[in-house]
């Protein structure tokens, strides 16, 4: 018989469409062992053709009527479909925005706490102050009351110094008339009254010192009382004013 090729022969127009057409095709490789190389190449032609996929529809004549009521139930599903994926965005938004809300809820509520903790190192703060300036205030009262016990004291000396200033002058004006039997002794009683005039001076040159340190101290104090006042009514208002920003980041988080 004559040979023919393969693009050449009718059965290859009629199965056209059994490969890669609108046929399902079945495909049967027949091998012998008689011609190897005719079985290799039945093998390697059916290996190819297992590859090949068709997508097999009925051959039918659709009138307009026909195609109408198709494209219309197409419609339909597109409808239906552009519906649902619709309410799947709106679903989409609504979380979006559910977390929006939250993660702003959340900051509020770290910025609240900020807030919360900056007002209570502020009151630490205030405290640490207040106990510090009542430590200072303690140490000049006990010095205040030092000064006053030594200015005490001294006032206590200068008044015995002048009572033994006047029972001296008092001596000295009896010795005056026995000038030529007690002259030593007036020269002795003379020089002993210019040492406590001396020392009255003395004295009453540290007393209006002690004084003038004392009335310092007072001041002083006062400053510092005047500075306790204001650091406990500052402490107050920052204590007031946490906790309305408290209250109020409490009440946007709820």
């Amino acid at each position: 018989a004559r040979h023919v090729p393969y693009r050449d022969s009718k059965l290859t127009r009629l199965l056209a469409d059994s490969l890669g057409g609108n046929c399902k095709t079945t495909m049967i490789a027949c091998v012998a062992a008689a011609s190897m190389a005719e079985t290799v190449s039945t093998l390697k032609f059916a290996s190819r053709a297992r590859h090949v996929h068709n997508s097999a529809r009925i051959n039918e004549q659709i009138d307009q009527r026909t195609k109408l009521q198709s494209l219309e139930v197409e419609l339909t599903r597109l409808r239906a479909v552009l519906v649902e994926r619709e309410q799947s965005v709106g679903d989409s938004r609504r979380f979006v925005q559910a977390e929006a809300e939250r993660q702003q809820a959340f900051a509020e509520r770290e910025r609240a706490e900020a807030q919360v903790e900056r007002a209570e190192a502020e009151r630490r703060r205030a405290e640490a102050e207040r106990l510090s300036a009542l430590r200072q205030l303690e140490a000049r009262s006990r010095e205040v009351l030092q000064e006053k016990a030594a200015n005490a004291l001294l006032a206590e000396q200068i008044a015995r110094m002048e009572d033994e200033h006047e029972a001296l002058v008092e001596g000295e004006g009896e010795a005056a008339g026995q000038v030529d039997e007690m002259a030593e002794t007036v020269a002795e009683l003379q020089r002993i009254v210019a040492e406590r005039d001396a020392a009255l001076v003395r004295l009453r040159e540290e007393a209006t010192a002690r004084q003038r340190r004392l009335s310092e101290l007072e001041d002083a104090l006062d400053r510092k009382t005047a500075q306790l006042i204001h650091t406990q009514r500052l402490q107050v208002e920052r204590r007031e004013a946490a906790a309305e920003a408290a209250a109020e980041a409490a009440a946007e988080a709820a």
